[in-house]
């Protein structure tokens, strides 16, 4: 009888453990997540800010952009501004899909993402940013595409 008694209290005890050893792991793969999350959201920030500096640091390019958004007619594609401008575009393009699709995997809460599509409805009213888009909407992935479509169209009504 106390052989049974210690058997059933060791496989009490070696049970709980199990418990708490599964619970350890819930908590320690939620905490990874969220730092992954942090990482990913950082990384996030450091391309807008490295992208903003192009803007910042090269007065050259500086004007081209100021240019270019008030004439989208001015440097054609072909010609080196012409290009250079389609590829700040392309850029920024680039990381808004990235953004969506972090919000589509719960990075950004609705508030959040919500700031961001206003900055993307106030760079894709400018004629020139737009005409890029149109010219390379079939490079980017089907349901980004949509979207962004979709608060184009809110906007050019």
């Amino acid at each position: 009888m106390k052989i049974s008694a210690i058997n059933e209290g060791v496989s009490l005890i070696a049970n709980i453990g199990v418990i708490g050893s599964i619970l350890f792991l819930g908590l320690e793969m939620q905490q990874n997540t969220e730092m992954m999350q942090s990482q990913t959201r950082n990384s996030i920030v450091e391309n807008q800010l490295s992208f903003y500096e192009r803007g910042i640091e090269n007065n050259d390019f500086a004007k081209v952009i100021a240019e270019k958004r008030l004439d989208p007619s001015l440097y054609p594609f072909e010609s080196p501004k012409g290009f250079q401008y389609a590829l700040f575009v392309a850029s920024l393009l680039r990381m808004w899909e990235n953004e969506f699709y972090q919000y589509q995997i719960g990075l950004f809460d609705s508030d959040e993402f919500e700031a961001r599509t206003n900055t993307w409805k106030q760079e894709m009213s400018v004629t020139a940013n737009l005409g890029i888009w149109r010219s390379s909407e079939n490079m980017y992935a089907p349901d980004f595409r949509n979207y962004l479509n979709t608060i184009i169209s809110e906007i050019w009504q």
